[in-house]
């Protein structure tokens, strides 16, 4: 009798996981399914990387083991006009499924009504509209249903920061629109729109949330950026278990889809059993195989229900570090020199004003080792570095990285030389100021009607504005950087703490 109680529990596990897996795949034993979203924004520069990365998940993936590959691509005229990979140099936007060594072209449903598998449509989706992201979600949920869903942005990232710019000497030339703040996934063919970190909070809802968010993209490694989806009560909108991203600038080549696509049929890393952190390790285990010979590559995996705790520890030493200004940017150095361990070209002075990312892990170990601060700054750096160790679970950096602590280092936190003098090449003509009053951006504050978004829960959370109080990091950088503390034209953002 109990051996037939077995066998039933057997067959119907194997049914679900059949259901789950198609009926093509077989069937390996275990309690999880997974389905892997793709957001790939193809859309731009990097499309021909992105084809390639398309092609490593078809010679990786091997069918069953519980788990689904979908992938909406959207493609561009011009960058590149490979036809293998997908069997067609498209330039619209479609959906996939990647199977062994294959794909499969799907219909788009009630999500994407306007995308067809039998090739009659040529639908053109804005990457960097979060709706279409909603979508995307939705869609994959709807019809790919898993115990467990891994969400990844293949496109340029930049973490929380002014949109990308080039240099002429020392004066910072900005995009056309010095206005346009950039965070991740825009689409050239829809106006150069990309996706805003409060844009995803305002358009995605905890229905959409995943268990892997992954961030194939330059800079997105932000404790910023990791607050915003958060895994706690905290955070009522989406969110992730664990997100994988790379804190300096990633190669053009991104993650190595074939071997971790190949690595999931592995007894070691059954999907079936597979949790979040274990996938969030795989890639990073993976990655640093890959780029073992490239000295500038680094991946770390977080622990997003850990953040808040990174977030208290920071803010706690914010204040405390309120009239140290002078002694702490001594410790980080001055534009453009840099004491500390961070990811960006010191020697620019436009990744001065966009780019200022410094470990912070380093940060917190530094001033807790320098004799310049009390004692009490010295136990907030501590219990900070200890905050940090918890929420990163796996890293590595590369040995253009000195000072990098594999499993501790790997994230970065937003540390400007506010004060720093730069030129900016506006549509109004060149601009010289401080750096500050071109990181507005960097803002609690609702700026849409700005040309901007602002919206950052990491700036917003744990202060009060206009009670001049000093109560979070980002107070402490308003507070030194910002000489007007009213409603006045001399205010550089708007903000008032």
């Amino acid at each position: 009798m109990l051996r037939n109680f077995f066998v039933i529990i057997l067959f119907m596990t194997i049914v679900v996981g059949l259901t789950a897996c198609g009926d093509d795949d077989k069937y390996v034993p275990g309690d999880k399914t997974w389905t892997i979203m793709y957001y790939g924004d193809a859309d731009c520069d990097l499309e021909e990387y992105l084809m390639e990365d398309i092609a490593e998940m078809k010679a990786g993936f091997v069918n069953g083991y519980g788990v689904n590959l979908i992938i909406l691509i959207d493609r561009y005229d011009g960058y590149s006009n490979d036809s293998s990979v997908l069997g067609d140099n498209f330039t619209d936007t479609r959906l996939y499924r990647i199977t062994q060594g294959d794909y499969e072209r799907l219909d788009g449903d009630t999500q994407f009504p306007d995308i067809s598998a039998d090739g009659s449509s040529s639908y053109e989706a804005n990457m960097g509209d979060a709706a279409t992201l909603k979508k995307f979600i939705q869609y994959c949920k709807e019809k790919y249903p898993a115990t467990d869903y891994a969400l990844i942005f293949s496109n340029h990232g930049g973490g929380v920061k002014k949109k990308s710019a080039s240099v002429s000497g020392e004066v910072f030339v900005s995009d056309s629109n010095p206005d346009i703040i950039k965070n991740i996934c825009y689409d050239e063919s829809s106006g150069d729109d990309f996706l805003y970190t409060g844009e995803i909070s305002d358009t995605l809802t905890s229905d959409d949330s995943v268990q892997l968010l992954g961030l194939d993209a330059c800079f997105m490694s932000s404790v910023e950026f990791a607050y915003q989806f958060r895994n706690d009560n905290s955070n009522s909108g989406f969110k992730a278990e664990i997100m994988v991203a790379s804190a300096p600038s990633l190669w053009g080549f991104g993650w190595d889809y074939a071997s971790i696509c190949g690595n999931l049929h592995r007894k070691s890393v059954d999907p079936t059993y597979m949790d979040a952190s274990t996938f969030g390790r795989l890639i990073v285990e993976t990655q640093k195989v890959s780029t073992r010979n490239y000295s500038s590559q680094s991946l770390t995996c977080i622990d997003l229900s850990k953040v808040q705790a990174v977030k208290e520890a920071v803010d706690d030493l914010a204040v405390s570090l309120a009239p140290e200004k002078n002694t702490l940017e001594t410790l980080r150095g001055d534009a453009p020199t840099a004491s500390l361990l961070n990811y960006f070209t010191e020697t620019l002075a436009s990744e001065w004003a966009s780019y200022p990312y410094f470990d912070l892990y380093n940060l917190a170990t530094a001033v807790y080792a320098s004799s310049s601060f009390s004692s009490s700054i010295q136990n907030d750096a501590s219990i900070l570095s200890n905050a940090v160790d918890s929420m990163v679970l796996y890293s590595f950096g590369n040995s253009a990285y000195s000072g990098f602590v594999e499993g501790k280092s790997g994230v970065h936190i937003f540390f400007p030389d506010g004060d720093y003098v730069v030129t900016v090449n506006t549509t109004s003509g060149n601009v010289t100021d401080r750096c500050w009053r071109f990181q507005w951006w960097y803002n609690s504050r609702d700026l849409t009607s700005n040309g901007g978004y602002g919206k950052l829960a990491w700036c917003k959370n744990g202060a009060t504005a206009s009670n001049t109080t000093i109560e979070n990091w980002f107070e402490l950088l308003d507070s030194w950087f910002d000489t007007a503390n009213d409603s006045s034209s001399n205010n550089l953002n708007g903000y008032i703490y």
